[in-house]
């Protein structure tokens, strides 16, 4: 089984919770406010993942424990889910200029500190693995895929495709608004045949980018008033972008279909009902910053531990560390996620002024 660059512990695959990685403010009315239903959606969508990679370690084995490792590529599959539909509805209400800083500044101070603790955790040889600088370069850039070098921390790999999106979309709601919308995920699963046929290998960022394209017809459908033409259009969406994961990814393939399918129809439902409950609404406030830290505090919290004897033990043991967890997720939200945002809210106006004369050049 592969190893978590710079964690101790072997998983089956390494599926973070990525971003939903956009775990920012969503766009309601005015910036700033959040979507409770959709913050309730993401807590569900964390502790998924967590549960995907925590239980194996204590709770399942066997057979079981691969089950219930699905559930992380069911919480990455909810995150990109829900960043396709609220990357539209933020596009909507700014420019391209403005919508790139605020995405900036959400996922790069938080990274950046989640970054240099493994770097100096590998440094002190606290049972992580220390990296080249030219690693740690690669990664601080988000470019390690590019550069063909390692990820100091696999649970990265979601965020370097959600950060490729945003630049992408942003520049195709910018040309195009959102016309021909529902051909794009076809054609990057074509694009990915081809390059799948010519160098035997899929790419990851159009594997994936699809699943993003689903969330946008989830908003597409709610705006429709929930058309039937539309919830259509969100199936075959849905289904293709779960054929695709299938086909070139092969991680949980009949799994990745259901996440994608049960996830769309589960938005449906969440927003058409409104409902939601606050703790879980809470994981889905810190669900950014429990995405970077959950497996760096977990796993090195369960080798200290050690395995118990009981079911109880292990169960108690479980719960502590997603507490603890959760609790470092929380400290990184109050002093690095928000006061970023309220940074980036005060000085964006600056920060295009600066863009708008370089474009001018």
């Amino acid at each position: 089984m592969p190893r978590f660059s710079g964690l101790p512990v072997s998983m089956p695959h390494a599926l973070p919770a990525a971003v939903g990685l956009d775990a920012g403010p969503a766009v309601a009315v005015q910036r700033g406010e959040r979507i409770q239903t959709l913050d309730f959606f993401r807590g569900i969508a964390i502790l998924m993942v967590i549960c995907g990679h925590f239980l194996p370690q204590r709770l399942v084995f066997g057979d079981l424990a691969a089950s219930f490792a699905t559930m992380g590529r069911g919480g990455v599959i909810v995150f990109f889910l829900l960043s396709g539909y609220l990357i539209i509805r933020s596009l909507q209400g700014c420019s391209i200029g403005a919508f790139l800083c605020r995405r900036f500044f959400k996922i790069f101070p938080a990274y950046w500190l989640n970054l240099l603790v493994l770097f100096i955790a590998g440094q002190l040889g606290f049972g992580l693995a220390s990296h080249s600088n030219a690693t740690y370069l690669a990664n601080f850039a988000m470019l390690s895929d590019l550069f063909r070098v390692a990820n100091v921390s696999n649970v990265y790999w979601t965020l370097l495709i959600e950060v490729k999106f945003y630049v992408f979309i942003a520049c195709y709601f910018h040309w195009f608004g959102i016309r021909f919308v529902s051909a794009v995920p076809l054609l990057f699963t074509v694009a990915n045949a081809t390059v799948f046929a010519l160098r035997g290998q899929a790419s990851q960022l159009l594997t994936f980018f699809p699943v993003f394209f689903v969330g946008i017809q989830v908003l597409l459908a709610e705006k429709s008033g929930w058309a039937r033409s539309n919830l259509l259009r969100l199936v075959s969406t849905g289904l293709l972008a779960g054929l695709n994961i299938a086909l070139f990814d092969g991680i949980y393939p009949l799994w990745s279909i259901a996440y994608i399918l049960g996830g769309a129809a589960a938005m449906v439902g969440l927003l058409q009902s409104g409902f939601s409950l606050g703790l879980l609404a809470f994981f889905g406030k810190v669900s950014y910053s429990n995405y970077l830290y959950h497996t760096l505090v977990g796993y090195s919290l369960f080798e200290w531990i050690g395995r118990q004897q009981t079911v109880a033990s292990n169960l108690i043991a479980v719960a502590a560390v997603v507490v603890v967890s959760t609790w470092v997720a929380y400290l990184s939200y109050i002093l690095v996620e928000l006061p970023s945002g309220r940074f980036c809210k005060v000085h964006e106006p600056r920060f295009l002024l600066r863009f708008s004369k370089l474009r001018r050049r």
